[in-house]
């Protein structure tokens, strides 16, 4: 099972998905400092249900969380190069604050 826990920035506004009978929310976020230069540290939460309402109603852009999911990854290649798409889909939400 890929579970997996990160801190990370909320650095886009949400994205409002409709699939059938659900509704889901995208958003992108990215650690707050990556280790090496040449590293991705960009990734996208799906959020669903409740936390779907409840990031609506108390988090904004440039806020940090803390995030507990399962990560999925979709690699795919173009005429360039190959694309990893990270996106990890949210069990638990939580607010992280800077003192």
């Amino acid at each position: 099972m890929n579970h997996a826990i990160f801190v990370v920035k909320v650095i886009e506004k949400p994205v409002h998905l409709i699939y059938k009978e659900s509704q889901a929310m995208e958003i992108k976020v990215k650690f707050p400092a990556p280790r090496q230069k040449n590293s991705t540290n960009e990734l996208t939460l799906l959020l669903w249900g409740d936390y779907k309402n409840d990031f609506v109603k108390y988090y904004k852009t440039k806020d940090y969380l803390i995030i507990e999911g399962t990560l999925t990854s979709k690699g795919y290649a173009n005429e360039d190069n190959e694309i990893n798409e990270v996106k990890i889909i949210v069990k638990k939400l939580y607010p992280f604050l800077l003192i």
